[in-house]
């Protein structure tokens, strides 16, 4: 017997809501298969990530559950990559959630959805050494999600009551350890100032994504602390952004950890003007990249 699942990409922080917020979307996807395999331990099978399940987003985090839940089954973990990695699109967090819920379904763990958020996050270790919840709430959950404790996990999911599309802006990059140096930029302290602004944004924005609030979502959607700080990484990103609001999108922010740009839309946005400025932007600096036009992903139906 062997089970399949999915998990798509996704974008977190968006704007303020660094380490709090993520936005599945249906970009690209990961499909894990775990099979049992009646020899002890976990084998993994991929042709893009790391063979040593201690290494492996996926292996890691099932890893976890096996150890937590004193199983001993030998264990198969297919991965087919369809997230690009290191890009800022939920890439380990997509390979982790699909292999977590896997497992969860071949064994029969009956585990709730902020359990399967608990294991997952921790296969983000093996990418970028720390257990963030962020990302894998939107391969458990879907749609919009909200991290109001990360010990003990809890996940509350946010309807969005705005009809709205995504344009992905995915640069081909390739920086070492990417995610770890993205996560050391941000400062550790900040001012009263500045911690009271960024409450506001994320509250107002909260707000634009609930009540259908336009105006809301592209006040809020503006972050001066962690963005700013790592800017160097993606200098293309206040240009893409500046015009971009010209073209009258919704909002726009970085995706993730970055490079990738993730621009909100809908039918009052100029998406081909924002195109041909984006595509400018992007050969002036001489970088390769992929344009995606996307949908939000609602709910796992599976």
């Amino acid at each position: 017997m062997e089970v399949t699942k999915r998990s798509y990409s996704s974008s977190a922080n968006l704007g303020p809501g660094y380490d709090i917020l993520s936005l599945a979307h249906m970009a690209f996807f990961d499909s894990v298969t775990v099979k049992k395999t009646g020899k002890a331990g976990i084998k993994i099978i991929s042709d893009s990530t790391p063979q040593d399940p201690e290494n492996n987003s996926a292996g890691l985090g099932v890893s976890k559950v096996m150890e937590d839940m004193g199983i001993n089954e030998g264990l198969e973990i297919k991965i087919t990559k369809g997230v690009p990695i290191g890009l800022g699109l939920g890439s380990s967090g997509a390979s982790s959630s699909a292999a977590v819920k896997a497992v969860n379904e071949l064994l029969e763990l009956n585990m709730t959805p902020d359990e399967m958020v608990y294991y997952s996050m921790y296969g983000e270790i093996a990418a970028c050494g720390s257990a963030h919840p962020d990302n894998v709430s939107s391969g458990i959950y879907g749609g919009l999600t909200l991290i109001s404790s990360a010990s003990p996990v809890r996940v509350r999911k946010i309807k969005i009551n705005y009809d709205m599309k995504l344009l992905l802006i995915i640069p081909e990059s390739s920086i070492k350890k990417k995610t770890q140096q993205a996560r050391s930029m941000v400062p550790d302290k900040i001012s009263m100032a500045d911690h009271v602004l960024h409450a506001s944004r994320i509250s107002t924005m909260l707000y634009g994504f609930m009540k259908g609030d336009r105006d809301a979502i592209r006040e809020g959607m503006m972050d001066d602390i962690v963005e700013r700080s790592r800017e160097s990484l993606f200098p293309f990103y206040r240009d893409i952004r500046n015009k971009a609001i010209d073209g009258n999108a919704i909002s726009t922010c970085v995706s993730g950890a970055g490079p990738s740009v993730l621009i909100f839309t809908d039918e009052n946005t100029k998406i081909d003007e924002i195109l041909s400025n984006a595509r400018k932007i992007m050969d002036s600096y001489n970088l390769r990249y992929d344009i995606r036009e996307t949908t939000i992903l609602e709910d796992y139906n599976d």
